[in-house]
């Protein structure tokens, strides 16, 4: 275990070598791109997308541009009358939901807003500015109900698509911005990678957090409460 202290952070990696953080200087040795596979392991980044090109629908057979449009994947041409993101700056990320409910995207200041895949209607702003120098990173999780993003301080931050308005959840990340996300696929981890570490896990458990709030509130929550503050579906066994 190799504890590190970069600026106010402090950070720990278990690693069984110090190859690569001993030979020459640590941050710019880092990834510039990362992936992780459907199991949310760490895997190869394939080819880069095309130029122009942000993300491809579950289908494979349709690919979101900057522009917001969404194309041919294979000829290029415009799809029909699908409108695509309409009345967003230029965009610079993007991703689809596994069952192509919902879309994604960050503009290049960081903006990022929720999409119904399938009307092509915006339903929320997530996150109304973000970070002007760094791609943000998004990935939807295998059931479509969680959406994480990439935040400007390097950390990270998971809605839930049900309940897009309600608070993002911060996840902690420590050593520079996150290049990727995993999630696992019963959706109780979430994996991200950075330049440096390719797979660092956070959990994702919202029954556990509903059993803390139950007794911090030493149970005093009425249901309505509940459904406020709690993931939808997630209650306390009394309720």
């Amino acid at each position: 275990m190799l504890r590190y202290e970069e600026q106010t952070r402090t950070g720990v990696v278990h690693t069984v070598a110090l190859h690569g953080l001993v030979h020459g200087p640590w941050r710019q040795q880092g990834a510039s791109r990362a992936a992780f596979d459907r199991r949310a392991r760490p895997v190869r980044p394939g080819p880069a997308p095309a130029e122009g090109r942000l993300a491809l629908d579950p289908s494979r057979r349709l690919a979101l541009t900057a522009d917001g449009t969404l194309v041919d994947a294979s000829g290029g041409g415009r799809s029909g009358a699908v409108p695509g993101v309409t009345g967003e700056d230029l965009l610079a990320a993007g991703a689809f939901s596994p069952d192509g409910r919902y879309a994604a995207v960050a503009d290049l200041r960081g903006r990022v807003t929720l999409w119904d895949a399938r009307a092509w209607r915006r339903t929320a702003v997530l996150r109304s500015v973000g970070a002007t120098t760094q791609r943000t990173a998004l990935a939807f999780s295998a059931d479509g109900s969680l959406v994480a993003a990439s935040a400007p301080d390097g950390s990270a931050e998971v809605w839930e698509t049900a309940a897009p308005r309600l608070p993002a959840a911060q996840v902690p990340v420590g050593d520079g911005p996150v290049l990727a996300f995993g999630f696992a696929p019963d959706g109780e981890e979430l994996h991200l990678a950075t330049a440096h570490l390719a797979d660092r896990t956070s959990p994702l458990a919202p029954e556990r957090a509903a059993a803390v709030v139950c007794t911090r509130a030493h149970g005093g929550l009425a249901r309505a409460g509940w459904h406020r503050y709690l993931p939808l579906g997630v209650l306390p066994a009394h309720l």
